[in-house]
């Protein structure tokens, strides 16, 4: 037996620190028109919807939003980056944002392309529901 609590072995102690996922519950949203449809959304819809919003949120621009939360695509505008660099940025800067979800586990970046002042890109998550469909983001990059 120790004095210190550093060194307790008890199991019913470690499985409460242990936490458990809930399942992600989200307001719906139109992904063409970008309004709330008005319904509640669970699993991997509550995921695309957590995305969707991230990936508009301007990350560290705002006191409300954790400084986890949001992306940094904003950074690339008016640069005058190349278009090469322009594209791999934001596919980095697109993984680093959606990966800070815990039902997260993989984000792939694929088809981005940087033309006339526009970045999209064909991204597919991993969650722990499973793979959503892909999905094509798109921003101006002007």
């Amino acid at each position: 037996m120790s004095l210190f609590p550093a060194y307790i072995e008890d199991d019913e102690v470690l499985e409460d620190l242990e936490e458990e996922l809930e399942t992600p519950r989200e307001f719906g949203i139109d992904f063409t028109t970008g309004q709330l449809t008005g319904e509640i959304v669970e699993g991997i819809e509550a995921i695309k919807v957590w995305c969707y919003l991230a990936l508009r949120v301007a990350r560290y621009h705002f006191f409300i939003c954790s400084w986890d939360y949001g992306s940094e695509i904003e950074d690339l505008y008016g640069q005058g980056f190349s278009a090469e660099h322009i594209e791999s940025e934001a596919a980095r800067m697109i993984e680093e944002c959606l990966l800070e979800n815990d039902y997260i586990e993989a984000v792939d970046v694929s088809d981005a392309k940087y033309q006339n002042g526009r970045f999209s890109a064909t991204v597919t998550i991993e969650t722990i529901y499973g793979d959503s469909d892909s999905d094509t983001y798109e921003t101006e990059v002007a």
